[in-house]
């Protein structure tokens, strides 16, 4: 009979060698437990045992945090890979402001109190969010070069 330990281990490497061909990063393979029964069948048309293997397929994104508040719903984000490249280009505040809103955390009902240059060329802006009836302000951070939301940080009642 195959030995399936072996058969195994060769996919996942087959499957690692495939990935970073194709795609660069740090990825981490692992086989989906199965019965031997279910993985290893006859092939009538090839003449021969067919190994078939479920691999899940890990591929480290980078260091992403999610605030919540009190009753766990996600109030902001912080998507650190999205300092990479940061660099100051200047925006205009409607560019900003679209910016903002395509991380889909925040609403159309955005109003600009202030911006200004942060550290490592991002744009810092404190805005203003409607949240039902209530007015909330809101840190956003942006990379320029990227047009990418670094992070959407709720600012505490009474901050400025």
């Amino acid at each position: 009979m195959l030995d399936l330990d072996k058969l195994q281990k060769q996919a996942v490497a087959d499957c690692l060698e495939h990935v970073k061909e194709h795609l660069e990063g740090e990825f981490h393979v692992e086989p989906i437990p199965e019965p031997p029964e279910e993985s290893l069948s006859w092939d009538s048309s090839l003449q021969r045992y067919v190994y078939d293997v479920g691999l899940e397929l890990w591929w480290r994104c980078g260091q992403f945090e999610v605030v919540l508040d009190a009753q766990d719903q996600v109030v902001g984000y912080v998507d650190h890979d999205k300092w990479l490249e940061c660099r100051w280009e200047p925006l205009t505040d409607e560019e900003a402001l679209r910016i903002a809103r395509s991380s889909g955390l925040l609403r159309q009902g955005l109003r600009k109190l202030e911006s200004r240059q942060g550290e490592k060329g991002c744009l810092e802006l404190l805005v203003e969010v409607l949240a039902g009836k209530q007015v909330e302000r809101v840190e956003v951070r942006i990379n320029p070069a990227r047009k990418a939301v670094i992070s959407i940080l709720p600012v505490p009642a009474g901050a400025s």
